[in-house]
């Protein structure tokens, strides 16, 4: 837990991990945030690896990279309501997934 965006608020991580459930990947996750009111919202979650990224949106939210099986990783970008895709990379490069 810590202050993921910059808004001075918690955010939290939560990780669930089985290779029953989430196949080769292994792994799923919840980004949640808290708000001024105390309650907490639901970011962003996916069946993926997340690696948040030092780039960040105006709004402080970082891009998240999602892990898993393969070499050409989605990289998600907050756009002020959701994290949508944004690029494809490996180690930081653009590439193309294999579809």
């Amino acid at each position: 837990m810590r202050d993921i965006d910059g808004d001075g608020l918690p955010d939290a991580v939560i990780t669930e991990g089985s290779a029953a459930c989430y196949g080769m990947t292994g792994q799923s996750f919840w980004l949640v945030s808290k708000q001024a009111g105390g309650t907490w919202k639901l970011v962003f979650n996916e069946v993926a690896v997340p690696t948040f990224l030092p780039r960040r949106t105006p709004t402080g939210w970082p891009d998240v990279e999602l892990g898993g099986p393969g070499f050409c990783f989605p990289v998600w970008r907050w756009n002020g309501r959701a994290y949508a895709l944004n690029r494809f990379q490996y180690e930081g490069k653009p590439c193309r997934p294999n579809r």
